[in-house]
């Protein structure tokens, strides 16, 4: 399936160029009010990517027990910012720390520009490398999603970019994919059925080499960082998340689009919602497997994957849903103008773009009906 530029490419690209220019105009005002590390409303500038840079000066400050003990972390992060800034944790596992260690090198707002720049990086060569023309790869650096995680400082393009080139692996050792397979283990709900679409296209190599590069990799961190933060992250930090997920609350509700928020909300009850959001995704995996295998065009396959990735995961945010735009624009390829069914999936590869925004009115609404149109996606690609 090679790039096309179907006549609707210029109508997403249009909504992406206002999104861009209403969060502009929007953000302006607060960007220039900005005094120290914050925005005039108390809230960090470049959103969580202060808990990124403060865990890599407490790596660089030789603190390493302090980053997954919360109260340790919050006390350091007061102790520069000098306001509160809400509850803080570093939460993701400990080989990430080599991840966020080089930006703690530079000032914060250098390194949230490298941060946002790097993030944009790697998205856009995942985009190229899987196969996307330019047009579509513009679409989706500027879709919202892209432009809310830069908002936030979140890893959400980074990961989708990781993601994307571990799906373009080709034939043989490919070097790229590999590695960007074991560097989506920092966030390894993004890669779930990774392994199967490489099953399915036959890529042993990439299979193989990725699963001796990952065990390396956890052998490696029980030596640095050590083994005692390895306890510390699953003890303590994990159970925070997940009592976070279940139980907290706060805006962070109306930016998740999963079957489990989307529960959540409609009983008001967190535990209840994530063994419902199990059971309903059991068989959906099924139904994806199932179509994974049957399937025999690569790039249907990848669509399907970025779908069911996203629809599987209880706690995936509005800002990392840039993978939905590019599994939309590949189903949009299988429909030129003209041929039956064009508008709906037309409407469809929309509505995927404007989740990141419509998420957040159907949460706060009381009707997340987010999870039936990324379902509605899985079926049709």
């Amino acid at each position: 399936m090679t790039p096309t530029r179907h006549p609707f490419y210029v109508v997403l690209l249009a909504l992406c160029l206002v999104n861009l220019g209403a969060m502009v105009w929007r953000e302006a005002g607060p960007t220039l009010g900005i005094v120290g590390f914050l925005y005039p409303d108390g809230t960090p500038a470049g959103g969580d990517f202060i808990n990124l840079w403060s865990a890599g000066r407490l790596v660089l400050e030789g603190r390493l027990d302090d980053i997954y003990r919360p109260d340790a972390f919050m006390a350091f992060q007061f102790s520069f910012v000098e306001a509160p800034i809400g509850h803080r944790i570093w939460a993701y596992p400990p080989h990430s720390l080599a991840l966020a260690t080089p930006f703690a090198l530079f000032d914060y707002f250098a390194a949230l520009l490298i941060w946002s720049a790097t993030g944009l990086a790697v998205l856009g060569w995942g985009c190229r490398r899987l196969g996307l023309g330019t047009m579509e790869t513009s679409i989706v650096l500027l879709s919202p999603a892209s432009l809310l995680c830069l908002y936030y400082g979140q890893t959400g393009n980074l990961t989708a970019g990781l993601l994307l080139l571990a799906l373009s692996a080709r034939a043989g050792r490919d070097i790229a994919a590999i590695g960007a397979a074991a560097m989506l283990t920092i966030k390894p709900q993004m890669g779930l059925l990774l392994p199967f679409f490489w099953l399915a296209e036959r890529r042993w190599s990439a299979l193989i080499w990725t699963f001796v590069l990952v065990v390396l990799i956890g052998a490696l961190t029980l030596i640095w960082p050590g083994a005692l933060l390895w306890s510390d992250y699953v003890g303590r930090t994990l159970g925070e998340l997940s009592g976070l997920e279940r139980h907290g609350s706060g805006p962070f509700m109306s930016m998740i689009p999963s079957i489990f928020m989307a529960l959540r909300i409609m009983t008001g009850d967190g535990d209840l919602a994530i063994l419902l959001h199990l059971l309903v995704v059991i068989p959906i995996l099924i139904f994806a497997l199932w179509r994974l295998w049957h399937l025999d065009d690569s790039f249907r396959r990848v669509a399907l994957v970025l779908a069911a990735s996203v629809l599987a995961t209880p706690y995936i945010h509005n800002y990392d849903l840039s993978l939905l735009v590019v599994s939309g624009l590949l189903l949009l390829r299988r429909f030129p103008p003209g041929r039956s069914g064009e508008l709906p999936v037309a409407l469809l590869a929309g509505l995927m773009l404007a989740l990141p925004q419509l998420v957040v009115l159907f949460n706060l609404s009381g009707l997340p009906i987010s999870p039936l149109l990324m379902l509605a996606l899985l079926v049709v690609v």
